[in-house]
């Protein structure tokens, strides 16, 4: 014990650490030393503890999972009955691993029907046009009129004026529920088809999985069928079941009769929803996030994942506009351990502890705080309070989690006293909408409720803890964690070129003979990350919604892509970095003057901006670049936007300065995280599945044969399938087209599976518990030295798990695409302890750690060892076989890796010169369209419905978020 102590304080003496300062709550009214921030993460850390070892209730698991399968038998009878209304998948809709709330489900009911992209290629698509602006409805919603064409299909359920109605849709959806729980069919999923209903547990699916799978094309999709010799669907006639209709959707509530589950009631919230593969163009998210932001990136890549449009609401015609895709994929580029989750999961605690308060006051009390106000403000806080990269990855270190919290809930004192909580989409929208039985006094009892629990708080932590073990366990972790954190931070800012020449060497009047030297600062890798950036913010303008978005996919693809002028792709782009500059410069301006004369200011800067795109028109040098390779158009756009600055220093260089001095300092220090982000985007597991479904497909090798090949292979969804055959039989589902279903069942012999669980359970199960003993009297859980020496396994209880949630969430589709989010534990875009062993940087880790307990201590330079020797081998590999290289130059032949034989098997030998007609034509296609030249030429060509020409052919968006830069 006295050891402990003595390597904490001597570690403390030698940490170049900033200490927890004293926190003020300007609303609560309170002020906590650094002690009471201690003594508060320890009381959070306790309390989630708690509520983790009280979810894993077996009959709580299984009680939810025997729901689950019931509306599934539910959903597939409404398909049965009415076409219309079937849904191939199921959504969930509520947060996976959330322990706070463990009898409440919700999912999503997507009409297949009137969602776009269809489920099959050979699908029409119903013709319906999607208006978001209507003053008569509230932001955040839409209408959604239909085409003659569509009303022979749903004109059944549409107003006077031809918009498809809410209340309509919902009521014959409940109607439907009814008869299907009344029916005797389908009783087991065997019985479904699968093509267009929702029967086995692979096909659950969350929202930004069942994205990536609908643009995958169906002959590569397959799935893990129910599990047991004969699957059956839970009788409704076993359960007491209650169908509501209510305006936020359909409410089923269901008891069992089942001794077992008898004191177990489980909510299921059903959302009839309408899939939109585009992003709503009434939205300013994400083009309001800077380029410099640390998540940027991530913000334009959650933003091409589409909506839904949801049968939610009072409004008859109006459906709420939803990104569930989006958030999930936001909140999952962090681990369930790490900071920003704890976060979320301790207001959700507070939140549901002044929901038990209330039941025990005799005032009448309205529950005004819900989980998604929660996530909003979450959500705002990493937007808005992002200061710099290295300063953002410490203040989200788990030191600082009671200062995060505390001031979280005291903005929500705040936002209940203004009765204002903007939505994170949609500014326009106010959350706390008063539903009508409100009042003014409402709120500020619910304000209270939250100044009382800060209160009670503030008294918890005024305890002593000084000889508390548990508790200098946690503050030692918490410290070293920060330290390390502070250590790479000032690792990436010593990269950085000195910062009192900086603005000189971008100068290029200063430069000799003129020359431009900007080149020289930014590194290949930021090079690399911008044009990354632009990319995706390029992307997402192809996504934006448009009013008949029904009618535009079709044209664009058919456009002819290498007829356009290079110039105007790289004006556009110049020109929409520029403008978010001036918006961002103009909205966080603070200085009296500038606040004064915005409409001057913009007026000056629009003018220079025009001035610069007609010098930018007279270089000759851009038409004849090679842009087939990335860098050189983001060479080219970082030279004109620091000539801009250099040039005009009184109108342009005020606001280009600050912009372009984030960027660079950012892009540096998210570069270093470059190669964790190519191997998310590699595409080789999903490559091989798709090879091997199509191999069965075509009856050239047997599931089985497949499986064992792609072990072999080393492919991870194989090992995993592997898996699952060892713990007994699977069946596979593959799912080719409407109405062809394809259903295999993997096993072993009986005396392999009777040798496995004889010999080699016992020792797992010993280690199993093993770790977890050992864990439990060192480092706590929510730490990232914690979870670096975790086991990588999707379930921590695999015996208490029912086998329903095994297969959905090990299902092939799934296992791969889930692994594709970041769940990292700290703020950025990767992994600190990957990017110090590839910076050769490793003595920084050690010197952290070596205050650490002496076994842990071990461990961890264990698994090191084991990540450095992992290293070596990949860096052996070609790179076109370990990480996608950004530059188009790369060969666009493709290539199968995944083959049933020999390598060479299947591969058809060409004649050299028609193999190089072929790759010149390929490149010619795929070059335009997969580069950032393409991207951006996609994105002109797609707004060419709201575009008015200027010189040149240059194309301006006049209709859909309008710019007035240019004025002739």
């Amino acid at each position: 014990m006295f050891r402990k102590r003595s390597r904490a304080e001597s570690f403390n003496k030698s940490a170049k650490l900033r200490k927890l300062e004293e926190l003020g709550l300007p609303n609560a009214k309170l002020k906590f030393c650094p002690e009471q921030l201690l003594n508060i993460n320890y009381i959070f850390n306790e309390r989630l503890e708690e509520n983790a070892a009280h979810s894993t209730d077996k009959s709580i698991l299984l009680a939810k999972s025997v729901s689950e399968r019931l509306v599934q038998r539910l959903l597939c009878g409404v398909g049965q009955l009415d076409q219309r209304f079937s849904s191939k998948f199921l959504i969930c809709n509520h947060q996976h691993r959330n322990k706070s709330l463990p009898l409440n489900l919700k999912y999503l009911v997507r009409l297949d029907s009137l969602s776009t992209p269809v489920i099959y290629e050979n699908d029409q698509t119903l013709k319906y046009s999607v208006i978001e602006t209507d003053s008569d409805y509230p932001a955040g919603y839409a209408r959604i009129r239909l085409h003659t064409s569509s009303f022979q299909t749903w004109g059944d359920y549409t107003s006077s004026n031809g918009y498809l109605r809410r209340d309509k849709v919902q009521a014959k959806f409940v109607e439907l529920l009814a008869q299907s729980a009344a029916r005797d069919l389908p009783n087991s999923p065997l019985q479904v088809d699968e093509s267009t209903s929702c029967g086995i547990p692979g096909k659950i699916l969350d929202p930004a999985t069942l994205h990536f799978i609908l643009n995958l094309d169906s002959k590569y999709q397959v799935y893990y069928g129910p599990g047991g010799n004969v699957p059956r669907f839970p009788d409704p006639r076993d359960i007491r079941l209650a169908i509501i209709d209510e305006p936020n959707g359909v409410k089923l509530k269901i008891e069992f009769l089942s001794p077992a589950l008898s004191n177990i009631s489980i909510n299921v919230r059903l959302l009839v929803a309408i899939g939109i593969d585009a992003w709503p163009s009434t939205t300013n998210f994400p083009s309001r996030v800077s380029l410099g932001h640390c998540d940027c990136l991530l913000y334009h890549r959650a933003s091409q994942t589409g909506m839904y449009l949801v049968g939610y609401g009072v409004q008859s015609s109006a459906w709420q506009i939803r990104t569930p895709a989006a958030e999930f994929i936001m909140l999952n580029h962090y681990g369930v351990n790490s900071t920003v989750r704890t976060v979320l999961d301790v207001l959700y605690y507070i939140m549901d502890e002044i929901d038990t308060s209330r039941k025990f006051k005799k005032q009448v009390c309205y529950k005004i705080l819900n989980r998604y106000i929660l996530l909003t403000l979450l959500l705002e806080e990493l937007e808005e309070n992002s200061v710099n990269h290295g300063s953002d990855v410490i203040y989200w270190s788990p030191l600082y989690l009671s200062t995060i919290v505390l001031q979280l809930m005291d903005r929500i004192i705040r936002r209940l006293y203004t009765e204002q909580q903007p939505n994170y989409f949609f500014k326009k929208s106010n959350l706390f909408i008063n539903p009508g039985h409100l009042s003014d006094e409402d709120f500020i009892i619910e304000a209270n409720n939250v100044k009382n629990y800060l209160g009670r708080l503030f008294d918890k932590s005024l305890m002593s803890t000084k000889d508390n073990e548990a508790f200098q366990r946690m503050s030692l972790s918490q410290q070293s964690e920060a330290m390390l954190l502070t250590r790479w931070r000032d690792i990436v800012q010593g990269l950085l070129p000195p910062s009192g020449t900086r603005g000189r060497r971008f100068c290029f009047a200063g430069s000799k003979n003129r020359q431009d030297v900007v080149h020289t600062q930014y590194t290949n890798r930021q090079l690399e990350y911008i044009g990354l950036l632009l990319k995706n913010m390029l992307l997402v303008h192809q996504k934006l919604l448009q009013a008949d978005h029904t009618a535009v996919d079709s044209t664009i693809n058919h456009m002819d892509f290498d007829k356009g002028d290079h110039m105007e792709d790289v004006i556009f782009i110049l020109v929409t970095i520029m403008e978010q500059a001036r918006d961002q410069y103009l909205a966080n301006a603070t200085n009296p003057n500038i606040v004064k004369n915005k409409s001057k200011i913009r007026s000056h800067y629009n003018t220079y901006t025009s001035k610069l795109v007609d010098i930018i028109r007279k270089d000759k040098e851009i038409k004849h670049q090679d842009y087939s390779d990335d860098t050189v158009l983001v060479k080219i756009i970082l030279k004109w936007l620091y000539k801009a600055m250099d040039q005009n220093k009184r109108h342009l260089g005020p606001i280009l300065r600050p912009y372009l001095n984030i960027l660079f300092t950012t892009s540096h220090a998210v570069s270093w995280h470059l190669e964790s982000i190519k191997q998310r985007q590699c595409d080789a597991e999903i490559s091989s599945l798709n090879k091997f479904c199509e191999l069965v497909y075509n009856g050239k090798i047997t599931p089985a044969e497949g499986l064992i090949d792609a072990v072999n292979k080393n492919w991870d969804w194989a090992k995993n399938m592997l898996k699952m055959v060892e713990k007994s039989t699977l069946r596979i589902v593959f799912i080719c087209d409407r109405g062809k279903v394809y259903r295999h069942i993997l096993s072993l012999p009986s005396y392999d599976r009777k040798k496995e669980n004889d010999g080699g359970s016992r020792t797992l199960e010993s280690e199993r518990k093993r770790r977890d003993i050992r864990r439990q009297k060192t480092l706590p859980n929510r730490s990232y030295f914690a979870s670096i020496m975790k086991d990588k396994e999707i379930f921590n209880n695999e015996d208490l798990t029912p086998q329903h949630d095994l297969l959905k969430l090990s299902s092939p589709l799934t296992y791969v695409l889930t692994s594709k989010h970041r769940k990292g534990e700290h703020r950025g875009c990767g992994d600190v302890l990957k990017t110090l062993i590839s910076m050769q940087k490793l003595n920084v880790f050690q010197e952290v750690t070596s205050c650490l307990p002496q076994e842990d201590r071990v461990e961890l330079l264990e698994i090191i060892h084991e990540l450095q020797i992992l290293k070596s081998k990949q860096s052996g590999k070609k790179w076109s076989n370990t990480l996608p290289h950004s530059s188009s130059k790369a060969n666009v032949e493709f290539f199968s890796k995944y083959t049933p034989k020999e390598e060479s098997a299947g591969v058809k030998i060409v004649a050299d010169g028609v193999a190089d007609e072929k790759r010149e034509e390929l490149k010619l296609k795929n070059v335009n369209l997969n580069s950032l030249i393409g991207t951006c030429r996609a994105s002109r060509i797609r707004e060419d419905s709201n575009i008015f020409l200027l010189n040149d052919n240059f194309k301006i968006k006049s209709l859909l978020n309008s710019s007035d830069s240019f004025r002739f």
